[in-house]
């Protein structure tokens, strides 16, 4: 199981959100290149990095993306605002090990068209739900699709990798729904890296015993509010 820190950009800053809610934006008072090292320097593999300025459509932070790609010698993987392959192979062209499309998903033509164009190793799909429904367009419109479903769906067409967050708990610190996260090990050719939650060691060791397929698990707040010491949970995960 890999550890993946994130980091939330907007406005040129590092936040994290409750529940998607942007009206809730907690600055921190890291420069966002700083946080990319300090999580490299703890141990870190991977690097979650969102553009939540692009998702809420009030520009981008691609200068930003481009700079921590460019200075980290982990991999790094991007979503936020992604709806155009030519955006996509930008990111791919920057050095971004993988991108991460959300609404555009949906759309099967465009999953189709960017998963021949980049490969099915260099594109996960976010899947977010809220109270078992897909939420789409910054995670503000509920959708009446069901999340397995959703998945269904994704599989079928050649997805290979899943990005599955927990609305309701993102940001919360109130600890996984190990019971939503047990019902992916039904889709046994795809990858799963989960987020929405995660407040603690107990929740990567509940993780681990009880979902010992999950690939992945996305940490935020739990890192910025030292809740949970990256190089402890790394430790664990392995």
């Amino acid at each position: 199981m890999i550890i993946i820190p994130a980091i939330d950009l907007y406005k040129g800053g590092v936040v994290r959100l409750v529940k998607g809610d942007i009206s809730q934006a907690k600055f921190y008072n890291f420069k966002p290149l700083e946080a990319a090292r300090k999580w490299e320097q703890a141990g870190a593999k991977w690097l979650h990095l969102v553009d939540l300025s692009a998702a809420f459509g009030k520009g981008d932070n691609l200068d930003i993306i481009k700079d921590i790609i460019k200075e980290v010698k982990i991999k790094v993987q991007v979503g936020g605002g992604i709806r155009s392959i030519e955006k996509a192979k930008k990111l791919i062209s920057y050095g971004a090990e993988r991108i991460i499309i959300g609404t555009r998903s949906l759309d099967d033509d465009f999953l189709k068209d960017i998963i021949n164009c980049l490969g099915p190793d260099k594109v996960a799909v976010g899947v977010d739900v809220l109270d078992s429904s897909v939420a789409v367009e910054g995670w503000q419109r509920k959708t009446t699709l069901k999340g397995v479903d959703f998945i269904k769906y994704l599989r079928d067409r050649a997805v290979k990798w899943v990005i599955y967050t927990d609305i309701a708990r993102d940001g919360t610190l109130k600890g996984v729904d190990i019971s939503r996260i047990k019902e992916l090990s039904q889709f046994k050719d795809m990858n799963f890296i989960v987020s929405g939650g995660v407040s603690s060691l107990d929740d990567l060791i509940k993780i681990k015993k009880e979902a010992p397929f999950v690939w992945g698990v996305i940490i935020g707040k739990a890192l910025y509010d030292n809740k949970i010491d990256l190089g402890e949970a790394i430790s664990l995960a392995l």
